[in-house]
């Protein structure tokens, strides 16, 4: 069997069904089987990832549509096709409406037409897969670019929005979340509406020191303002609703990705109150537990062991920086003038704006980074 073929995990409590799929499949597919909805979440965790899964309606324990329906929500990209018997049909019906699957099909199923699904199916898949490309060139390169925007313009709030960023890969590794990159592009992104705000003004809300009335509305509106701004960018409008909701909780009938995304921004940036001060609270757990408003459980289990790790840092003089490095510690002008916050990776251009302000003695060398 080719490596190359498309991978199909065939669900159904029958063997001699799952036995008779297997022959008509194996020239064209890699098939694999499963007797169980339970079984098949534990090949699809173990095994995946897959391009069709193919299940039958009626299955003891966890029927087919709720089977698909958490392939959906674990596995987004995986085609989803039900085999149903005609009592089934308008159970199936509901399931399309509610975009569990791509088809159902009734048993029993002549080859031509499984084959011709299979086909429908696997030109869907491709077309998640360009999806999935687009979101990993043509958006990653748009949210560097406004990252490198707000690391220029307004450094401490990319300090506080690289911090957030940080927790929130952290989190994402044990939540195991589908569509991982909103939540972290979200965070990249949190802090965008304070463009404009003056940087002294968002570090002494950092710091929790007093604001004045007007420095206090400015830093209220800003999650507002980097919605209006984020909202416009294609694709991303699930991303800069989780934004608009980092402080306050999302209203009711907000979607689940906006629900969940908002809790695990608010719990990143409340861990980045102390933090950002070079305050660790010993147990970070017990802050989020007490914040308001609330932060579900599996958000705080998943936070409790977060450190900001230092790691292996170098001194480099500022003639030896290389793009991919990423400043270990804050870049500061000889007055304290922050350039480039702790994380902020150094590209092309912010290596030729330090070469300048070095040339003006502006900058006390060696700066400290992590080297790529």
């Amino acid at each position: 069997m080719s490596d190359d073929l498309p991978r199909v995990l065939c669900v159904d409590d029958e063997p001699n069904l799952l036995a008779a799929l297997q022959r008509s499949l194996d020239e064209n597919y890699a098939v694999t089987t499963a007797t169980s909805a339970a079984l098949g979440l534990d090949v699809l965790q173990s095994q995946g990832p897959f391009a069709i899964v193919i299940s039958d309606m009626r299955m003891p324990e966890m029927d087919g549509a709720t089977f698909l329906t958490q392939v959906r929500e674990r596995w987004p990209g995986t085609v989803r096709i039900l085999l149903t018997g005609q009592a089934d049909t308008e159970s199936a019906i509901a399931a399309i409406n509610g975009g569990a699957i791509f088809r159902f099909l009734c048993k029993p199923c002549p080859q031509t037409t499984l084959h011709a699904a299979l086909e429908q199916a696997m030109q869907q898949n491709r077309t998640a897969e360009i999806e999935h490309a687009l979101l990993e060139t043509t958006l990653a390169a748009t949210v560097k670019v406004l990252a490198e925007v707000l690391s220029i313009s307004a450094p401490w709030a990319f300090k506080r929005a690289s911090f957030a960023r940080a927790c929130v890969r952290h989190a994402l590794v044990k939540l195991q979340w589908p569509d991982a990159w909103m939540y972290e592009v979200a965070a990249a992104l949190s802090q965008i509406g304070a463009i404009g705000i003056p940087d002294e003004s968002v570090r002494r809300d950092i710091a929790q020191r007093p604001l004045t009335p007007a420095e206090m509305r400015l830093m209220a509106e800003h999650p507002e303002t980097a919605y209006r701004l984020v909202k416009e960018i294609p694709r991303l409008e699930r991303v800069a609703e989780i934004i608009r909701y980092q402080a306050i909780a999302p209203p009711f009938g907000a979607s689940p990705e906006v629900a969940r995304g908002a809790e695990l921004l608010r719990a990143a940036l409340v861990l980045s109150k102390d933090a950002m001060r070079g305050r660790y609270a010993p147990r970070p757990a017990e802050g989020l537990r007490i914040s308001l408003p609330s932060i579900a459980p599996g958000i705080v289990a998943a936070l409790a062991d977060f450190r900001d790790a230092a790691g292996k840092m170098h001194a480099a003089m500022i003639a030896e920086l290389l793009p991919g490095w990423v400043a270990a510690e804050d870049v500061c002008t000889v007055k304290g003038r922050l350039l480039l916050s702790k994380g902020h990776e150094l590209t092309e251009v912010a290596i030729i704006a330090l070469r300048r302000l070095n040339a003006g003695r502006l900058i006390l060398e060696p700066i400290y980074v992590h080297r790529s």
